[in-house]
């Protein structure tokens, strides 16, 4: 396995399957095409569900989604959706940590403190800004935090490929706005590789 990576947060609802699914999609189709396999640990089963209609609106996905990581040792790169809460330190199987965090008091708190746990245990992490309103003063406050780091806006493209089985990647789906999140996601991911290679 050349990469792994745990995406997991102290709280649900922030984005980790639809960031899974889209950081999945982002590496399966590097130009060396590597195996990627998307393990969901979610007992909601969310990254499943997407996978299940992606099948069903006839959508090729450019990796392979399972339930468990027994045959993790046959890919390149594995990404683990994680339940969120308390967790084990030990669960968390990737080589780094990705953590979205929303721009919210109570959000913020239970994530920042939830990464001083990781790093405490010798965890690489990233924290990742999601959901930003940059039209919000609270959001722009929010981010004087993270001044330099990469963090990804509120926008519908997320949400609207994942409900017909797509990612951000995904060709030829005449959804608004695409490119702008592809290339915010981009500047993600190759800080998350940084980290990883840290």
């Amino acid at each position: 396995m050349m990469f792994s990576c745990s995406v997991w947060s102290t709280k649900g609802g922030i984005g980790k399957s639809t960031l899974s699914v889209d950081l999945a999609s982002r590496l399966a189709l590097e130009t060396s095409q590597p195996r990627t396999l998307l393990v969901d640990l979610d007992a909601q089963q969310s990254v499943r569900t997407w996978a299940a209609q992606a099948k069903q609106c006839g959508v090729t996905v450019p990796f392979d989604v399972a339930g468990t990581d027994a045959r993790a040792n046959e890919y390149d790169i594995v990404i683990y959706d994680h339940a969120p809460g308390l967790v084990d330190v030990s669960a968390l199987k990737g080589h780094v940590v990705l953590m979205p965090v929303l721009p919210s008091f109570f959000d913020a708190a239970s994530t920042i403190r939830g990464e001083a746990e990781l790093r405490a245990k010798g965890k690489r992490v990233m924290l990742l800004p999601n959901r930003i309103e940059t039209n919000y003063a609270s959001d722009v406050a929010f981010l004087a935090g993270f001044v330099g780091r990469p963090f990804l806006k509120k926008r519908k493209a997320y949400q609207a490929t994942i409900a017909r089985g797509l990612s951000i990647y995904s060709d030829k789906t005449g959804i608004r706005g695409l490119k702008a999140a592809r290339v915010e996601f981009d500047r993600a991911v190759d800080a998350l590789i940084d980290v990883a290679a840290a």
